[in-house]
């Protein structure tokens, strides 16, 4: 399994705990793919374009957020070559999920270092603007530790993070 999928999988069970404490039911979205056959072989492709990963709500709150994982330990790379890491259909969606009322956020997880960061969708926009503005490709560990996700009960609580947005 790919390490993107683990982290997703890894939200799903966080999410699954929630709905069981009753704290809200947040889903994955289906990522718009089919499987179509091609010379004898199964092949995934893209049909249509998903603007996140999950949606739903928690303490009663709309929330839409897109997970994002590098291997990096110091820093969330904005992509490489022509991959883009962060594609402008999900800033905007989530952009206009958080105008009508919700939160929306990127979840990033930087793998090696282990550690995970609930950044608001503003927040992303202004911190991704101040590093391009600086000729840079990435946004520093340094710069995303205000965000850091709680672990220490052994789950990505990122719940907790978004209370203490509200407040």
């Amino acid at each position: 399994m790919k390490p993107w999928s683990q982290f997703e999988k890894h939200i799903e069970s966080v999410n699954q705990f929630y709905r069981v404490k009753k704290f809200g039911v947040v889903e994955k979205i289906p990522n718009g793919t089919k499987t179509i056959r091609q010379g004898g072989r199964q092949i995934i492709v893209r049909d249509t374009k998903t603007g996140c990963d999950f949606i739903g709500h928690l303490d009663g709150t709309p929330i839409a957020f897109d997970c994002k994982l590098t291997a990096n330990k110091t820093n969330f790379p904005f992509g490489s070559g022509k991959v883009v890491t962060v594609k402008p259909h999900q800033k905007a969606f989530l952009k206009d999920f958080k105008k009508s009322g919700g939160q929306a956020f990127f979840l990033i997880a930087l793998e090696n270092a282990r550690r995970v960061f609930l950044v608001d969708i503003d927040s992303y926009m202004t911190i991704e603007q101040e590093m391009l503005l600086n000729k840079r490709k990435s946004i520093p560990i340094g710069r995303l530790e205000q965000y850091e996700v709680d672990q220490a009960t052994g789950i990505i609580d990122y719940r907790r993070n978004i209370l203490e947005d509200l407040k």
